[in-house]
């Protein structure tokens, strides 16, 4: 299913400043796959030295996921922002993970993360081969981990920007409890000019995009070895403004004229008890509910779409030291989850494989349904130190959902082996699956008999340790993907109007070259040379995927210039996005004395490199006796006018004979200035 608006709402959405958006698995080389995650600091209420090297990352605002396309094989939707792509797999493949539960949405639609920097214990990208506590992903997974409250006076820390404002507070409550809080807000709205942007593309705002997010955490301690803890975490999303005659979505398709609006909302409350046993076993349950919200309106009151999904939720992990060289994990997790719409809107029959989605116009569809999926996975892994350079892990995974009615049994194996000091081999294999696309599998809209989408992944890299804190590797991967949506042709009514005949496959090499921190710096190298299909089953056609991305490269570099200042930057260059050629125009067949595009070979042509430079500025300072910090960014600092799209200029295209083109550019320079002050 396709929504023209939540497509033709980007225009709202593209002037807040887009930066990466999230990090990587900052316990180890991002480039060398773990099964099992190893080397967690003791003290859960102090964050990570490699997660505070990510959040520093110029850029990324400070934002502690926001330096994820600094990472290998993280690529990004849009400008430096929007959804990650990991791996040549699609960004619905991926899934988010806080504290080991699952995120209702960890980005918002502005391209930051929900999350106060001040929270972030750890975070870690898998981005294949992953072990078998992680199910229902076949690209990448996110594990980000929120700090434990800190036994300690109250104390209150502000933060404030032209983008944003935010206040943190945490201490203790009792001798054995302590609990924090973190609230934010957008601030971006408010310098919004709403007349400029209407002379330039026929959208009246009405709300420029705004954003909130909060985060709260009890913890109570019953001795050494057990605590308990309550959390709450959420965020909201706005956008709405008026599409005029003027503007390219109406001219387009006129049923688009009007009033739009996008609003996302999201709640999620979690209980946890963590018991920490004798002789390295440990124990962590959990229950949890988390409820997310979708609606949008365009066309004034002519179409909406309103979904909304409610996961109850239960996890259970067990691990243990069974002899001198096992260490054993289990568990699993169980989840009912309502998926429900109330919608009016015409359906666009389209997925990923599919460039000219505009002209896949379905029916006009006028329903509301709900359809509740029950699903569960249980896992068992063993990490056999079998030597004292040499390491296995072998798992398994069985996960089952009562909508397809599926069960899966995914074998898992990781190697690790210091073949000689300092060097060191490491190889993943598993396979994966996730549900199918929810939007997609909905009676009147979709296909209630697809199936579960599938992968295998495998990799094989080398890493060396070189003098001074320096290291280097290389990885290597391959994956293969199947039973993936196809959209059939709107002419056949016999046929669904998805099945499950795309299969697609991805390999690549990723060179990375880090520098930790000495003599007052440190930073790191990442290329990445990949290639990503997709191929139609029932035809063989074979297309590039529409966000392959053969060639990346990323440097960071973060320098202390004495006891106050710090300096960072940090440079992108990676191949131009493959797009569909226009070649022609064609009357629209829905509307009169109206084109749409003709195009050409499906993805066969790139925009041109894209390139682009953030620095970053931040000094140690005192005010009012209070310790804080000042904070200058320079967003895109060479101001790169980088081509993120080419459309038909329908405001210049007079004949079928004589159309003309438009380049869609990113971002220019933006500067930032902020500054947080502690009570």
């Amino acid at each position: 299913m396709y929504l023209p608006s939540r497509r033709a709402l980007m225009p709202l959405l593209l002037f807040v400043p887009a930066a990466p958006v999230f990090a990587a698995d900052t316990g180890v080389d991002p480039a060398v796959e773990e099964t099992l995650v190893q080397g967690r600091t003791s003290d859960y209420s102090v964050i990570t030295e490699n997660a505070q090297k990510i959040i520093d990352v110029p850029g990324s605002l400070g934002d502690p996921l926001m330096a994820v396309f600094s990472l290998p094989g993280v690529i990004s939707e849009g400008d430096g922002g929007g959804a990650p792509a990991v791996r040549g797999s699609s960004p619905s493949d991926n899934r988010y993970l806080v504290d080991g539960a699952p995120a209702g949405y960890v980005f918002h639609a502005f391209s930051t993360s929900i999350f106060n920097e001040n929270i972030i214990q750890d975070f870690q990208l898998f981005s294949a081969g992953f072990g078998p506590q992680y199910s229902n992903a076949i690209g990448g997974v996110f594990d980000i981990k929120l700090r434990d409250p800190r036994q300690q006076d109250f104390s209150t820390k502000v933060d404030l920007s032209l983008l944003r404002a935010g206040v943190f507070s945490e201490g203790q409550v009792t001798e054995n409890s302590a609990l924090y809080f973190s609230g934010r807000a957008s601030l971006i709205q408010y310098f919004f000019d709403e007349d400029e942007a209407e002379k330039e593309d026929g959208i009246r705002v009405q709300d420029a995009p705004e954003d909130t997010d909060y985060q709260f955490k009890y913890q109570y301690r019953l001795g050494d070895n057990h605590k308990l803890t309550l959390s709450a975490n959420g965020a909201s999303d706005l956008a709405a403004a008026e599409f005029t005659e003027l503007s390219t979505e109406v001219m387009e398709e006129p049923d688009f004229a009007g009033n739009a609006k996008i609003e996302n909302t999201f709640n999620n409350q979690n209980l946890r008890w963590q018991y920490a046993g004798e002789q390295g076993s440990a124990l962590d349950v959990q229950v949890g509910h988390y409820e997310n919200n979708q609606d949008t309106f365009w066309g004034g009151d002519k179409y909406f779409f309103d979904m909304t999904t409610a996961d109850n939720y239960a996890l259970i992990n067990f691990s243990l030291i069974v002899g001198s060289n096992h260490n054993v994990t289990l568990g699993g997790e169980y989840h009912s989850t309502d998926y429900s719409y109330d919608a009016r809107f015409i359906n666009y029959v389209c997925t990923e494989f599919d460039p000219d989605c505009e002209l896949r116009r379905g029916e006009l569809v006028d329903a509301d349904d709900k359809i509740r999926i029950k699903e569960s996975s249980v896992y068992v892994n063993d990490h056999w130190q079998m030597t004292e350079g040499f390491a296995l892990d072998l798992g398994v995974q069985s996960h089952y959902n009562d909508y397809t009615e599926e069960t899966f049994t995914h074998p898992r194996l990781a190697m690790s082996w210091e073949f000689i000091d300092n060097w060191t081999l490491t190889s993943s294999a598993g396979s994966y699956n996730r549900l199918p696309d929810i939007d997609k599998t909905f009676p009147d809209i979709g296909n209630t008999e697809l199936d579960s989408a599938t992968s295998d992944h495998f990799t094989l890299g080398i890493k060396q340790e070189l003098a001074n804190e320096w290291s280097w590797s290389v990885t290597t991967y391959y994956k293969t993907m199947d039973d993936l949506p196809l959209a059939s042709d709107l002419n056949d009514s016999s046929k669904p109007l998805y099945t499950n005949n795309v299969e697609g496959e991805a390999y690549g090499v990723d060179l990375f070259i880090s520098k930790e921190r000495t003599d007052r710096w440190y930073g790191w190298l990442a290329i990445s040379a990949s290639h990503s299909s997709r191929t139609n089953k029932l035809t063989d056609i074979e297309r590039d995927y529409y966000l392959d991305t053969p060639l990346v490269l990323n440097w960071v570099m973060n320098y202390q210039l004495n006891d106050l200042w710090t300096f960072g930057g940090r440079f992108t260059a990676q191949s131009g996005r493959a797009i569909t050629p226009i070649v022609g125009v064609q009357k629209n067949p829905w509307f009169e004395n109206r084109i749409l595009p003709v195009y050409g070979e499906a993805y066969s042509d790139r925009l041109p490199v894209y390139t682009r430079l953030d620095l970053r500025f931040q000094r140690e300072m005192t005010l009012w006796g209070y310790p804080g910090t000042y904070n200058i960014d320079i967003l895109n600092a060479l101001n790169r006018r980088n081509i993120t799209d080419r459309n038909l200029d329908y405001k210049r295209t007079t004949s079928p004979h004589d159309f003309k083109l438009e380049d869609e550019v990113g971002m220019g320079i933006i500067p930032a200035v902020g500054m947080s002050l502690t009570f």
